[in-house]
Parts: C-alpha cells; structure tokens; sequence
C-alpha cells in the first residue's frame, strides 16, 4: 500500500469500511452448502476410491480371500481469479463528493459479495449441464448414469422424469439419495443424519408447508409430519430464474435438490480470501481501490446429494 498524500490517507480507512460495509449487504451463501477449504497451493487434485462390498465367506483351514480397494477418479481444478478496482480523484474529495465515493466503495464491496454468490452456486445452475463437467467420470454433478470404476451398474442421483417438489415427490427423492452405493457397490450410510432440501425462492413457501407443517401437509388427516425434524429447508437466492451465472446460464424456478448434510462432496476451495489493497497514482492524483480473490466450487464426487430439474420432463444425461 502506497499512500502519502494527506487527503488519500485521510481517506483510505473511510473506503475500508465502505467497501466492507457493501460485502456485508449480501450474506455468503458458499457455507450454507460448501464444504470450505483454504488452500493455496495453486492446483486443485481430488481423487477418491471405493473400498470392498464385502468381506466373503470363508471356509475352515483355508486361506482368506484377498481383497483391496479400487481406484476411483481425479478431478483437477484450478482456482478461478476475480479483481477490479475503482478510483476516487483528488478532485472528488475537494469537492466534498464523499457520498458519491462512499457509494462507488460500497458498490464495489458488494459486486465482489455477488459474484462469490454467483460463480460458486454455478455449481448448481449448471449441475444438469454436460459441458460443465469437474469431476473424473465425465458426466454433470447430477446425472442418471455415473459409472463406477470397478465396471459395475451405472448409478444416479438424479429424477429421470423430473419430478416437482411435493410431498411424495420428497420421499421419491430421499429414498434414492440414501439407496446410493460405494465405487463397488456397497450400500452407503448416506441421509441418515440430516437431510438439506435446497430450493429457489419460488419453492419457498411450497418447502416450509412440507417439511414444518405440524401435521401432513396436504392431507386432511391428523397424520405426523414425518419430514418435521428431519429435513432442514435453504432457500438458496441465487439458484432462481432470476439469476445469470458467469457463462449465461439462467437458474431455475423449478429445480430442487437434497444433500445430506456431513455426508455429500460438494466443495469451495479458496486459494485467497477477498481481500483490498489500495495505492495512490501521484501523477493522476486517483486513488484506487482494489479487490482480489480466487476460488473454485466443485465437486469431490456425487455421492450425497440429489436432484430433479422439477420441470416433469424427462432426464437421462
């Protein structure tokens, strides 16, 4: 940081708190869903693996089967940069155009607030689309036909009809969310815990009335709310139809999904934090302010979460 003039450091702490104040205005959605990872190695390389389905059987005075893990896929990723800066003139401050600057700084905050928002929820607005592939086997996060390395039956977590969010269509969707298997087939522990339904704003007041209901929703029956406890609602602002991502894609009114909380891949891997940096241009008499960061979302595998485009269409990518 390189300030010497008397009205550039009178104003640099001004723009620090404006700037922030801005980031502030939006909260984060990355650690509603994300895994976070601070890591500054410059290259992001994820593999997993699978081990055994099970232990065989065995027979009296004869040897043990042998058996290991198998090798799964890699994913590698490299962190995506975003940086802008603005300026404020010598000029603007013996002007008195503080609020005029103030608004520049705090725009500035929250433009960079947005596109954390933006690009790392990406990861969802494009999660049907097969061009937008991170993890090894090829296929978008939520796809009918994952593979499994060991040449076994391909698996999905994903509706094939797109079923819309509704009650039964919420058992439909769990049911097949914790019947996911291993790279070998094995039976995982997935959704026993916590479930998460994700859904845009538009399915808001539909994901409250069926997962917080006192009783069944929809029914006149006293019937239990079985979901009540067990399925916690995020509405995520940045997954609607409302919402352009970075490659101009638009989100969906209609697309929800479940992840079990603790258990699913899903990842933002930061290689810098946001951070400000402001230096004085002597020649210009601007001060600039700058914003700086690098991260990337993605997936260490599928297993652990689910999706349906919820248009009623079919789905077989």
């Amino acid at each position: 940081m390189d300030i010497t003039s008397n009205w550039g450091a009178a104003l640099e702490p001004n723009i620090k708190r404006w700037t922030h104040d801005g980031f502030e205005e939006f909260p984060d959605t990355l650690g509603e869903v994300f895994k976070v990872v601070n890591d500054s190695t410059g290259v992001i390389r994820l593999h997993d693996s699978g081990g055994p389905r099970i232990v065989p059987k065995g027979t009296q005075g004869t040897a043990s089967t042998t058996v290991s893990r198998v090798k799964g896929y890699e994913s590698v990723e490299a962190p995506q940069i975003f940086k802008a800066k603005m300026s404020a003139s010598e000029e603007y401050v013996r002007h008195g155009y503080y609020r005029e600057i103030q608004d520049d700084m705090k725009d500035l905050g929250s433009a960079a607030k947005q596109s954390i928002n933006l690009f790392g929820n990406q990861v969802f607005i494009q999660g049907f689309t097969t061009t937008a592939v991170s993890y090894g086997d090829g296929l978008p996060l939520f796809s009918t036909l994952h593979t499994r390395p060991d040449g076994g039956s391909t698996w999905s977590n994903a509706s094939s009809t797109g079923i819309t969010l509704t009650e039964a269509n919420l058992e439909t969707g769990m049911l097949a969310l914790k019947q996911q298997v291993s790279h070998t087939g094995k039976k995982l522990s997935i959704g026993n815990g916590n479930i998460v339904l994700m859904a845009p704003q538009s399915l808001n007041k539909e994901s409250i009335i069926i997962t917080n209901s006192t009783l069944r929703s929809g029914t006149p029956n006293n019937d239990v709310n079985w979901y009540r406890g067990k399925v916690s609602v995020y509405i995520n602002p940045f997954i609607g139809s409302d919402i352009t991502d970075f490659d101009g894609n638009s989100g969906s009114d209609t697309a929800w999904f479940l992840m079990a909380q603790g258990q699913h891949q899903l990842e933002c891997w930061w290689d810098k934090t946001p951070t400000y940096k402001m230096w004085e241009d002597k020649d210009a008499d601007v001060l600039y302010n700058k914003v700086y960061f690098a991260f990337k979302p993605l997936w260490a595998g599928p297993r652990g979460a689910w999706a349906s485009k919820g248009d009623g269409a079919a789905y077989s990518d």
